[in-house]
């Protein structure tokens, strides 16, 4: 198994930062795409007010994902 350079002083990635890094781009891609599934499910059915809903949670996955991307680079090291 291979480790990635790390900076003097630092130490190498340990697995529970690569599972959380794992964790933190996964839940909003998954949100993002329940939420499209959904919201094509609700369209189909003519219930609006859930397409509306759907639509709203796909933005808050997108925050969320743009979120995790900025904490993980700003406070963590930087990207490749």
């Amino acid at each position: 198994m291979q480790t990635r350079k790390t900076a003097p002083g630092q130490q190498p990635e340990s697995m529970g930062i690569r599972i959380m890094r794992l964790w933190l781009w996964l839940v909003p891609v998954a949100i993002m795409a329940v939420a499209g599934v959904l919201s094509v499910i609700a369209a189909l059915g003519g219930r609006w007010g859930l397409l509306a809903v759907m639509i709203v949670i796909g933005i808050v996955g997108v925050g969320l994902l743009v979120l995790h991307w900025w904490v993980m680079y700003r406070f963590g090291r930087s990207p490749e």
